[in-house]
């Protein structure tokens, strides 16, 4: 899932106004951030031959990042952080959100992968397999990202206009993931991925502005 995981942020900065929305952004993609940074160093792996309509790598190993256990792990640690770089009065509520956008990664995850997602290590492999269907899985994230969007609109006073242009450039490089030409490699797919996550969170971050 690319573009869905970020109907919770807009999910959740609906319910908590104080969070900064690029906080969100990276939040509920940082277990993907982390693993670009592992395939690129070989910590983990993972091939462009994947044999799934709705996603162009088959992922092999990934237990430090998309496991059950180490989302949990992660999401502990991002909660850590924020309390520590944030002491203000009700950090500790905003915190909670943080850690919650980051184990969220896991459970949207959960939804499209092909039972490559393990519970501990590298062992007991789930996933319920909607990238099985590009269409389906692309018209399910899309439906996530518009609701998210449309709570977010309608909840937060101040209109920002350009967060409409993030709507449809989010679904635009969605469906080119699913559509378009496969990478030349996983760790092509890595650099991708993680300068598309900082750089969408980067924008968000000037339209708060």
């Amino acid at each position: 899932m690319l573009a869905g995981h970020y109907s919770i942020s807009y999910f959740m900065k609906s319910t908590k106004h104080s969070i900064k929305m690029w906080q969100l952004f990276l939040a509920v993609q940082f277990l993907d951030i982390i693993w670009s940074i592992f395939i690129l160093l070989g910590i983990e792996k993972a091939d462009v031959h994947s044999t799934l309509p709705g996603i162009p790598l088959r992922l092999t190993y990934m237990p430090y990042t998309h496991s059950l256990f180490s989302a949990l792990l992660w999401s502990g640690a991002a909660y850590t952080l924020y309390r520590l770089v944030y002491r203000w009065r009700d950090a500790g509520r905003s915190a909670l959100f943080i850690g919650l956008a980051v184990f969220s990664h896991w459970i949207l995850d959960l939804i499209v992968h092909d039972h490559d997602l393990p519970l501990i290590g590298n062992r007991f492999k789930m996933g319920y397999g909607l990238y099985q269907s590009a269409i389906w899985s692309f018209a399910i994230e899309a439906a996530l990202l518009i609701a998210g969007f449309i709570m977010y609109w309608s909840v937060i006073g101040k209109r920002k206009y350009g967060m409409i242009g993030v709507i449809f450039t989010l679904l635009l490089i969605n469906a080119f993931t699913m559509w378009g030409p496969s990478p030349p490699s996983a760790k092509f797919a890595a650099v991708f991925n993680f300068c598309y996550y900082i750089g969408v969170a980067w924008w968000i971050s000037r339209l708060e502005l």
